[in-house]
């Protein structure tokens, strides 16, 4: 089968790949020729592991056009950004199912883009001629090719039979297939992004409330991440969420349920407590104006260059506002900031390093590091991954609803 995927970003680049794994041909279409260019030389333009072996090993399976083809299928994976209501902008979406139809008016088309409940259905009555298919993408940042090659379900949300049919054997794996209408799927994209959300939020409060009362968070997460009811992935307390879809999703689900009169009041208020995190991570900092402070890790998460909503870019925005002087390390995003491009450089002179993404070089900096570089050796551990926590030499170290390490005698190297 060919297939043409519309638009080259972390959904639609991932996809493709996967899809040439499975020996389909792939033509991949973007308005951004230097972009295609580059992708038809092998270089991926977005910092993935394992994504450009893969891409240069599908290369012969792999088209990359600026030119809408005549195809089998089209896979639309455009951007859905957030509008200043909240609510999601279809417009891109939109503008090229309208392309699609005016080339090829009977084809199918499957939206991975994530959009509201209801979407499809309205696109459907627009384009009737048009087959549509909802197929939600659960891929993440950091292990996106692995997550596309062994997905742990595939939701395919159609009522049209056929397709349904032909959908499950395009990215057949070896993971539960689940056949919904085109709003369910829509909607089990929403609710499994919010409820990631919910969790992440539920123990940054039991984080902070371990501060006050004495107890380690990290004990506490373990212990009820035991039970199966519960589990233990995503509950790392820490400085809070970010990225590009969590913030986004859960904008446009709760802007979806109050124009419909309905409040999501759990998903809101983790989208409070989010908020509330990173203001807690600057009160632990104690800024003041002149202040140095380094920021370790600045993409929103580790294994990806993505600073979209990352919560290292929004801190750093409050400190200095603040008049405190701020510089950053990461080993693979580039920012604005007075970025430096070692640990150590960063944290010269510096009386505050405050980790804001758990990259393993950044787990392992240790406190003969910090000690001979900093001005005060303080360390406020933002992600609770560092590896000296219990023996942290002369350096004050302090977590995220964990007992706080003082200064003390103990040798590391």
């Amino acid at each position: 089968m060919q297939v043409t995927v519309i638009g080259t970003g972390y959904v639609g680049l991932v996809t493709a790949i996967g899809l040439a794994d499975a020996k389909h041909d792939v033509v991949c279409v973007d308005l951004n020729k230097e972009r295609m260019e580059q992708l038809a030389q092998g270089i991926a333009p977005i910092t993935e592991e394992g994504i450009e072996e893969a891409l240069q090993k599908n290369q012969s399976r792999l088209t990359f056009t600026t030119d809408y083809p005549l195809s089998d299928l089209y896979l639309v994976a455009v951007g859905t950004p957030e509008r200043a209501d909240g609510s999601c902008d279809l417009s891109a979406v939109q503008a090229v199912v309208k392309l699609i139809h005016s080339i090829q008016p009977d084809a199918a088309i499957v939206l991975k883009s994530t959009i509201p409940p209801g979407t499809t259905e309205s696109l459907q009555e627009m384009y009737p001629s048009l087959r549509f298919a909802m197929v939600p993408e659960f891929l993440r940042e950091g292990t996106a090719i692995r997550d596309m090659r062994n997905p742990h379900r595939v939701v395919i949300g159609t009522h049209d039979q056929g397709l349904a049919e032909s959908l499950a054997d395009l990215f057949k794996a070896n993971a539960p297939i689940v056949h919904v209408d085109p709003t369910t799927a829509e909607l089990t994209k929403y609710a499994a992004n919010s409820f990631l959300a919910v969790k992440i939020s539920f123990i940054n409060e039991i984080a902070r409330l371990a501060d006050i009362v004495g107890a380690d968070v990290e004990d506490v997460a373990h212990g009820i991440g035991l039970d199966p009811r519960i589990g233990p992935a995503f509950l790392k307390a820490g400085a809070g969420y970010g990225g590009s879809c969590f913030p986004k999703d859960i904008a446009a689900l709760t802007t979806l349920a109050q124009r419909q009169g309905e409040h999501l009041h759990v998903i809101e208020a983790a989208d409070r407590t989010n908020e509330a995190q990173l203001e807690y991570v600057l009160q632990k900092i104690d800024p003041r104006p002149g202040l140095r402070i380094a920021l370790l890790g600045l993409s929103f998460k580790p294994g990806t260059d993505d600073l979209r909503d990352a919560p290292a870019l929004r801190l750093a925005e409050r400190l200095t506002k603040m008049g405190v002087i701020v510089t950053g390390y990461d080993p693979a995003a580039k920012t604005l900031l007075d970025q430096k491009n070692t640990i150590e450089e960063a944290v010269k002179g510096a009386e505050v390093a405050v980790i804001m993404t758990e990259w393993d070089d950044i787990k392992h900096v240790t406190p003969k590091q910090l000690k001979a570089n900093m001005k005060t050796a303080r360390l406020i551990d933002g992600r609770n991954c560092w590896a000296f926590v219990d023996e942290p030499g002369d350096v004050q170290y302090e977590g995220i609803g964990r007992p706080s390490k003082t200064f003390s005698n103990n040798p590391t190297s």
